[in-house]
């Protein structure tokens, strides 16, 4: 049916307003509103695949007053104001249309209508076929001129005969129709009292409304006679206003109407900027990179000043920078450049390159460089770095397959590395940079495991499973499968009647998440179980089962995976297994803690920064009463207790020390009423009146909190201390969750933030002070603020040392204090 060369012609208001009603909520992280514009660039590739065009254009609406209105001063009165957040979007669709190259037809004091009906008559002139996508019964009265695909009826087709099958009569009766008819949308009167069938009727037997009113006594329906006869001016007006013009004055140039590619620069950026991250590739097809020949050689290149290597199994690339890529041997002169200490060496991924190197008994010496890491300081919200990914948000490239990576590498650092100097020189070449090597070393070390224990551990965990099993059946009176929330959710709330939560949207099933459950847990014995069966089982499926299968086998040791570029707020993360989330406080993460040990006539000793986040919280507000708490030693839950309540510190209760001390800690994490009230299980008005008198206490922190969100929303980051950035696009959201959730991240991240790069500068001084002592002590692992360290017996004194390389990596106005234990297991360090 279509005919080539076709011209496409999407009438931009009415697919706007489809959009927009279409998909409701999507917004940026920053809070700009986007269903409209995401939903138009949606419709529009599909369009475009599924009818390629040659020619295209978008229509556009002129918001001035149109010729319609000097006929009749009520045409589209009733019409609501566009809504503000689309009103937001118009501008951005425009953009898209300009970075896809694709013309807008736009004339001031001219509708859309009339410039598509007007462009389509010069299209057929010149042999074009138009087609035009639109939902708007209007422009059916151009069939005869072109073709309509209407969006909203999967893509029907709309020619002569779909017109006369939608609306009984042909598209040059579609002004006569709507004469009479009218249309509510833009205020057309019509005949009042003819509806769309009395209207289709009449136009179907008299064939024009200048005949129907010529001769209006032939009408039978007395009703519709007298409509006629008393309102024959309006409805002429009518057709005169919704009769399309097709004969507009437009210069038009035909080839700037032709398919052209997108505008890369254009539209990269304005697809980042609005969050389409998932329409990016597919708008952007893949483009060459760095073409670059790659030779498998056995001999070394010459080096300059600096070289760019990707390790693989047995094998190095190495590229200056100009010339081939050499693909040779690890061997001895590859190990001689690496310890070239003249010689900077640049890598994506330095401690995965470090630990590969390891294998072959290499090391890396100083000056390096790592892409990573400076893509994860200057991004830290990203979450996941892997080369291609970061190369094609960066630069719209695609790494394929298998592609040699070295040149890669040299792009991202030539694009990150100026930055980097100049927004986060400190974190990177004092913190992250040196901190890869330690890294590498505590994955290289491991941890010793007493299998036994794990698999006793098991053999009781899995009959208190059987048990627990066997107690929930006979509860809910039958045989289910406990692990199914759709079974379980029936049980609870279909057949134990127990109140009811609403049914989540995309499965139709009731939640059974874990709060859900707690809230039941007192009304029911059945969710109280349930939940002691989850939490048994996922402890021995994530550690009792899988730590034995992910013991080295050479070396009978655990090896953790330290994530160094993950968290935002700068802190480490592990897998294989997650050691840093094994609950310390619950007895079965401390019955799993029982099962690591240091080798035989060794201890563990574990080095703690006590209450760290606080004391940091004390420095940068500046708060004099809080840091002289700290000073003098004093609990300070139970001093802010007392400050708050007005009491002496010796007649402070438990319960008031732990409701300070959820404030306290609440505080950091930039903790509303709301929240306050639900951890301590009381009123929001209580716990909204015990965080104003904890500010009247600790003015301080107070003015510290509004200086961060002050500058937060000024600037859009929030820094460390030492200058570790993280971004806060959400700050300024119209959505007040969203707003909300911004502001306490952006009053948290600067302390969490800090903590973390203290805990990393601790950890970068004490492996120096080991390698230095030549100590056969070991840094084991890290969780949040905590290190642990694998001592031999002759070595305990090293506790003392590292107590004190820790408490002095920096000075603050207040002490910062760390507590030091031993023990021959890990649970045994408390």
């Amino acid at each position: 049916m279509l005919k080539h060369p076709l011209f496409l012609i999407i009438d931009g208001m009415s697919q706007a307003y489809r959009a927009y009603f279409a998909i409701r909520g999507l917004a940026t992280s920053y809070g700009l509103p986007t269903n409209a514009v995401y939903g138009f660039a949606i419709m529009l590739k599909r369009v475009i695949e599924k009818y390629p065009p040659d020619y295209i254009a978008v229509a556009l609406d002129s918001f001035e007053r149109t010729a319609r209105h000097a006929q009749y001063e009520l045409y589209k009165a009733t019409r609501k104001k566009m809504p503000a957040d689309l009103v937001q979007q118009m501008p951005y669709i425009r953009k898209f249309c300009e970075a896809m190259r694709i013309p807008i037809l736009e004339i001031p004091g001219q509708e859309a209508d009339d410039i598509i009906a007007s462009v389509t008559t010069q299209a057929v002139a010149e042999g074009l076929y138009p087609v035009v996508v639109t939902l708007d019964k209007d422009l059916y009265q151009l069939i005869d001129t072109i073709l309509i695909l209407n969006t909203s009826k999967d893509d029907m087709i709309v020619d002569r005969e779909k017109v006369r099958e939608l609306f009984g009569v042909t598209p040059e009766q579609i002004p006569d129709l709507l004469a009479l008819w009218g249309d509510s949308s833009d205020n057309i009167p019509g005949a009042p009292g003819i509806g769309e069938k009395g209207a289709r009727e009449l136009i179907q037997r008299f064939g024009s409304v200048e005949a129907l009113l010529d001769r209006p006594e032939e009408v039978p329906n007395a009703k519709h006679r007298a409509s006629l006869m008393g309102n024959r001016e309006q409805i002429l007006l009518s057709k005169r206003l919704v009769t399309i013009d097709t004969k507009l004055t437009i210069s038009l140039e035909w080839n700037d109407f032709k398919v052209q590619p997108p505008d890369r620069a254009a539209l990269m950026p304005l697809l980042k900027e609005l969050e389409f991250t998932g329409l990016i590739k597919q708008y952007l097809p893949p483009e060459a990179g760095p073409l670059v020949e790659v030779v498998r050689t056995e001999s070394i290149p010459a080096m300059e000043d600096r070289v760019f290597f990707d390790v693989q199994k047995d094998r190095v690339s190495l590229w200056t920078g100009s010339g081939p890529v050499s693909s040779v041997p690890l061997d001895d002169r590859v190990a001689a450049i690496f310890n070239n200490r003249s010689i900077r060496k640049i890598t994506y991924d330095l401690k995965a390159a470090l630990l590969r190197l390891h294998l072959h008994g290499m090391e890396l010496a100083p000056p390096y460089d790592d892409p990573l890491l400076m893509a994860y300081l200057l991004f830290p919200n990203r979450g996941k770095y892997e080369l291609p990914d970061v190369i094609f948000e960066l630069t719209g490239l695609t790494v394929t397959e298998d592609e040699e990576r070295t040149p890669w590498i040299e792009r991202l650092f030539r694009e990150l590395s100026a930055r980097t100097a100049q927004e986060v020189s400190k974190p990177y070449t004092e913190i992250e940079l040196p901190l890869s090597p330690v890294l590498a070393g505590m994955e290289l070390a491991g941890l010793r495991i007493d299998v036994g224990v794990l698999e006793r551990m098991s053999r009781d965990m899995g009959a208190q499973l059987e048990d627990l099993t066997r107690r929930i059946c006979e509860v809910a009176d039958c045989d289910f499968n406990i692990n199914s929330p759709r079974q379980l959710g029936e049980i609870l709330f279909d057949k134990l009647n127990l109140p009811r939560p609403r049914k989540l949207r995309k499965s139709g099933q009731y939640s059974t998440a874990v709060e859900i459950l707690e809230e039941l847990a007192g009304e029911h014995e059945l969710p109280r179980l349930v939940l002691e069966y989850r939490q048994l089982s996922k402890f021995k499926s994530t550690y009792i089962d899988v730590i034995p299968k992910l013991i080295d086998p050479n070396t009978q040791r655990l090896h953790t995976s330290f994530h160094q570029a993950a968290a935002s707020t700068g802190r480490l993360s592990s897998s294989n297994p997650n050691l840093q989330n094994i609950p310390v406080r619950a007895d079965l993460g401390r019955k799993i803690r029982g099962a690591f040990i240091p080798e035989e006539g060794w201890w563990f000793v574990s080095a703690d920064y006590s209450q760290v986040e606080l004391r940091i919280l004390a420095h940068l507000s500046g708060d004099e009463r809080l840091a002289a708490a700290f000073s003098a030693g004093e609990d300070i839950h139970r001093r802010t207790a007392a400050a708050v309540l007005g009491l002496p510190i010796d007649a402070v209760t438990p319960p008031q020390r732990e409701r300070a001390k959820a404030v306290n800690f609440g505080i950091v994490y930039g903790q509303t009423p709301f929240g306050l009230a639900q951890q301590l299980g009381i009123s929001p008005e209580e716990a909204a009146d015990f965080i104003a008198k904890y500010f009247q206490q600790y003015q301080g922190v107070e003015r510290y909190i509004e200086d961060c969100l002050s500058l937060a929303r000024d600037l859009g980051v929030t820094r460390t201390l030492f200058g570790r950035i993280r971004q806060h696009p959400e700050i300024n959201s119209r959505n007040g969750m969203r707003r909300s959730m911004a502001e306490r991240t952006a009053i948290n991240s600067p302390i969490q933030g800090t903590a973390a790069d203290i805990i990393k500068l601790a950890m970068i001084r004490i492996a120096e002070e080991l390698r230095c002592q030549k100590l056969r002590t070991r840094m084991v692992l890290q969780v949040h603020d905590e290190l642990i360290f694998e001592v031999p017996e002759e070595e305990l004194h090293i506790g003392e040392t590292i107590r004190d390389l820790m408490q002095n990596v920096v000075q603050l106005n207040v002490s910062l204090t760390v507590d030091v234990k031993k023990g021959k297991t890990w649970e045994e360090l408390g």
